[in-house]
């Protein structure tokens, strides 16, 4: 890994960051950090159903998971412990919460605790991160004298919150299947207004209002519009006959375009409809941005309001980093733009990788309008793009390597450590194929061919899986489908891909 900023510069969130704190643990206390946190956390707080994947795994009280929302599929569980591999219930979790009351010393002294919760953080878009914690501040909680500090976390299926205030010795867990922990925060914030009603203390949620626009924008933000970039992909900001701003994301398929009116308050603020056509209308999403240039490099800031049922709250982020110029060589462009469209498949990850369920299919795209830019990343030669993304907020470098194997072309992203292939390499799967040979490691994709009624039966062994997708690389089947069976349907035009480790087998039959 390399670093994308220099130590101190501003805080973002980072795995990388919790399971280096797992590694060490493990260093310093001689333990495997399962046992770490077994011995030193569960057993203090008598947390019975709190654990990692290696001692608290599919028990008879884990929730069922589901996709599509009905489909019920094996629970998924992260390896990567110190990052989102604990589970636990929503009791115990909530009891884990109460070790950070004031007084509580169970696991902490209260100096430890009052450290963790201080941010060192000047800058209210880079967030208000604490030691561990996600959010050690929330305005109007603090209008209302009290301090709540929050942790949340996501795999694919599971999601969780945290939310306590140690000095009214209130702590809420909220724990889903489905969904996301940034619904779960504001079933969270619900539960933890009617607790401190309970206790006297009444909080009032702002709302945002609508802003005061004007027509023109100011002559000072022309010189703004250029090239942006987030880890999402690559966006061009422009002001047409100087009346609004526009974003279009070159990120998808077709292009999206967003449009901002200028406000009294110095800021832009997102509009529905169309500025030209006179019909817009602020939109229901309350999105503000703001120009802001840190350390010489400019940016882009969003205040986005989120709201579900009668919650909702702000928030604050860093959104796309300005590109600046680019030198890249034709020749280096060109090899890119041959590969523009081109699809990859994982190939390299792990048979029980949920990524082949999420993230199977990866698509490069360069654009016309901003040369030296690939997926969001530039371009420094013919085979090698590389994040250049450093701003508070921006999440996991991808860096990008092409090579060939054995005639076909490899996307490796050098940071994540995942493999694809090149759509190319796919061959149509054989009408007389009776058993598929498995690899560690090295997925086996067959494209379905445009063949209709075709249907597998399956038997496929302990430490492999199975899975199919349509021809828009949508996941139709899972060997993690629990309530499925071994009979698979294949749709017209689309892919299978078989994985398991060194020696397995799957064996088919017609």
């Amino acid at each position: 890994q390399r670093l994308k900023a220099d130590p101190g510069d501003f805080s973002a969130y980072c795995n990388d960051g919790f399971e280096l704190l797992e590694l060490i643990t493990e260093n310093v206390s001689g333990m495997s950090f399962t046992d770490y946190v077994e011995e030193n956390i569960c057993k203090p707080l008598d947390m019975q159903q709190t654990g990692t994947p290696w001692n608290a795994f599919r028990t008879e009280e884990m929730t069922d998971t589901f996709i599509n929302g009905n489909i019920p599929i094996a629970q998924d569980y992260c390896m990567d412990i110190g990052s989102g591999g604990i589970l636990s219930t929503a009791e115990e979790l909530t009891r884990f919460g109460s070790a950070f009351f004031k007084g509580d010393t169970t696991l902490l002294s209260d100096n430890s605790k009052q450290e963790m919760s201080k941010t060192a953080v000047t800058d209210e878009y880079e967030g208000s991160y604490g030691l561990g914690w996600d959010f050690v501040s929330y305005e109007d909680y603090e209008n209302a004298g009290v301090q709540v500090i929050s942790k949340g976390g996501d795999i694919q299926n599971q999601h969780a919150m945290l939310l306590v205030a140690p000095d009214e010795e209130i702590s809420i867990s909220v724990l889903s299947a489905g969904g996301s922990s940034s619904e779960n925060q504001m079933l969270a914030m619900a539960l933890m207004d009617i607790a401190l009603a309970e206790n006297g203390t009444v909080v009032e949620h702002s709302k945002p209002q609508d802003k005061e626009t004007l027509d023109t924008v100011p002559d000072k933000y022309l010189d703004y519009a250029d090239i942006y970039f987030s880890d999402r992909g690559v966006a061009v900001v422009s002001f047409p006959d100087k009346k609004y701003m526009q974003i279009t994301d070159l990120s998808g398929d077709r292009p999206e375009i967003k449009q901002f009116l200028y406000t009294t308050e110095d800021s832009f603020v997102l509009m529905d409809g169309s500025v030209e056509s006179g019909n817009a209308v602020q939109s229901k999403k309350h999105t503000t941005v703001y120009f802001k240039n840190r350390s010489g490099t400019d940016y882009i800031c969003s205040d986005e309001y989120m709201e579900i049922g009668s919650n909702g709250m702000s928030f604050k982020s860093y959104n796309m980093q300005r590109s600046g110029k680019i030198n890249v060589s034709d020749e280096a462009q060109a090899a890119w733009d041959a590969r523009n469209g081109k699809k990859y498949y994982l190939y390299s990850g792990k048979y029980s990788n949920t990524l082949y369920s999420d993230m199977s299919c990866m698509k490069l795209k360069t654009y016309p309008e901003a040369r030296g830019y690939v997926n969001g990343q530039v371009i420094t030669d013919s085979d090698h793009a590389q994040s250049a993304l450093s701003m508070p907020g921006g999440r996991d470098l991808q860096d990008i390597e092409m090579r060939r194997e054995n005639g076909y072309e490899i996307m490796d992203i050098t940071t994540a450590a995942l493999e694809f292939i090149s759509e190319d390499a796919i061959r149509i799967l054989p009408d007389d194929i009776t058993e598929i040979p498995l690899h560690t490691k090295k997925a086996s994709w067959y494209s379905v061919g445009d063949s209709s009624d075709r249907t597998l039966t399956l038997e496929i062994p302990e430490n492999a899986s199975v899975y199919v997708y349509d021809a828009y690389d949508r996941m139709t089947y899972s060997s993690y489908m629990t309530e499925y069976g071994n009979d698979v349907p294949l749709p017209v035009n689309g892919k299978i891909v078989f994985l398991g480790e060194d020696g397995g087998i799957i064996k088919i039959t017609q």
